[in-house]
């Protein structure tokens, strides 16, 4: 009788050749690679919070300038050069 070494491929397999391990890195990379191509297609949170807090200061900034204007504190006009 022989003794069969643990090599042996009568073992089953889910893929020919292939085990468990392999299909489990081949898995995990593929993962990797597409949360790599999404970082780089979709925009970032961090810049959409950058642009929304832009655009809220710009108008808070333009809210305070027409409460001047309208009050009378500031008027808007073309001031005389100087000489």
């Amino acid at each position: 009788m022989k003794r069969r070494k643990k090599d042996d491929d009568d073992e089953l397999r889910p893929l020919y050749r292939t085990s468990y391990g392999d299909i489990g890195v081949v898995v995990i990379a593929a993962c990797c690679t597409l949360a790599f191509i999404l970082m780089m297609i979709l925009p970032s949170p961090v810049a959409k919070f950058e642009k929304e807090k832009a655009l809220a200061d710009q108008k808070e900034r333009q809210e305070a300038i027409d409460r001047a204007v309208s009050s009378g504190e500031v008027s808007v006009g073309i001031a005389p050069g100087r000489h």
